[in-house]
């Protein structure tokens, strides 16, 4: 497969200019666009010519590894996306959607770069750094939605997850907590990542000593988690409060609380980040930290739009807020 680099090395350019060229953009001279253009044709390379009354387009990848934080999450993705078009559409934008798996990314690539679209939106979510140099295969502007990309080199719109946590920790902490368990799954994607690195951090913030017997791990699939917490759980040492990494996990701990004969809040508080729309359904209804899902798909697009207007931008790396959503789930003691 023929990629932006191969055609940059041979006309002895940078990858952007390749991109630029191939997407029709200004900032390359006409006589180096023409060399680019001819190097690409003689590589096997080909994108169409755009014409000038191509409607502008934004791309929205759904990206799945395993697939189930994206499947589990689809409230969540239904919210990002509402943020992602309504955005689009006020700037004149049509948006089209895709799903890619992580198994066919490399070979989707050049299929999407043929559709010429103007930018990108690419969700993250189940993107492990591994995969993030193939992102540089894409010729349009991309912007990544729900993941950090760590240390990596790449405009990115995602939640703050450490602040999500800490304002999950401090609630639990004004509310007399100190011994306080941390759920999490053995699919820990990125964001699931920084949110367990960010737990404890928050005990050590707070001076509060974590209890290994109170570190819960669900298994990959919602469907068994549940009844593998059940298990877990030691009904005769339980922390006061446990933080789960996301409302679904949350949600299914209250189920496997029930499991063993536990009441919440009244044997032990739980908390979750996310506030789905189900959080407030559940029985009691979960407190939980609100991330603002809409305005993450917009500041995507507002992000997106700036790169189509000018790709020689550094990266930037944007964090949306949260706040905390108070129902019944926790209880002071």
């Amino acid at each position: 497969m023929v990629t932006l680099q191969d055609i940059a090395e041979r006309a002895g350019v940078s990858k952007t200019a390749v991109s630029l060229v191939l997407n029709d953009k200004p900032g390359v001279s006409e006589e180096k666009r023409e060399e680019i253009r001819r190097i690409a044709e003689a590589c096997g390379y080909h994108l169409p010519h755009r014409s000038p009354d191509k409607p502008r387009n934004i791309c929205f990848l759904k990206y799945q590894a395993k697939g189930y934080m994206v499947r589990q999450n689809g409230d969540f993705i239904t919210r990002v996306i509402d943020g992602v078009e309504s955005t689009a559409r006020q700037h004149g934008y049509s948006l089209t959607m895709m799903n890619v798996r992580a198994e066919n990314l490399a070979a989707m690539i050049p299929v999407i770069n043929e559709a010429h679209d103007d930018g990108i939106i690419f969700l993250g979510t189940e993107l492990e750094p591994d995969m993030a140099p193939l992102l540089r295969e894409f010729a349009a502007p991309l912007v990544v939605l729900d993941n950090e990309m760590r240390h990596l080199d790449q405009d990115t719109v995602v939640m703050d997850n450490e602040e999500a946590v800490y304002r999950a920790m401090q609630y639990l902490y004004d509310k007399g907590h100190r011994k306080i368990g941390h759920l999490t799954t053995t699919y820990a994607v990125p964001n699931l990542k920084a949110r367990s690195r960010a737990f404890h951090q928050a005990l050590l913030e707070l001076g509060l000593s974590g209890d290994a017997a109170f570190s819960y791990c669900a298994p990959d699939d919602v469907r068994a988690y549940a009844d593998a917490l059940a298990e877990q759980i030691d009904p005769g040492h339980l922390p006061t409060a446990i933080l789960a990494d996301n409302d679904i996990l949350a949600i299914n701990l209250l189920l496997a609380l029930e499991k063993i004969g536990k009441r919440v809040p009244e044997d032990v508080s739980v908390i979750g980040i996310d506030d789905l729309t189900i959080s407030a359904m559940t029985r009691p209804e979960l407190t939980t930290i609100h991330l603002e899902k809409k305005r993450m798909g917009s500041a995507a697009v507002e992000r997106l739009l700036s790169l189509i207007a000018d790709r020689r931008q550094h990266p930037l790396k944007i964090m949306t807020s949260c706040w905390l959503v108070e129902r019944h789930s926790v209880q002071a003691i």
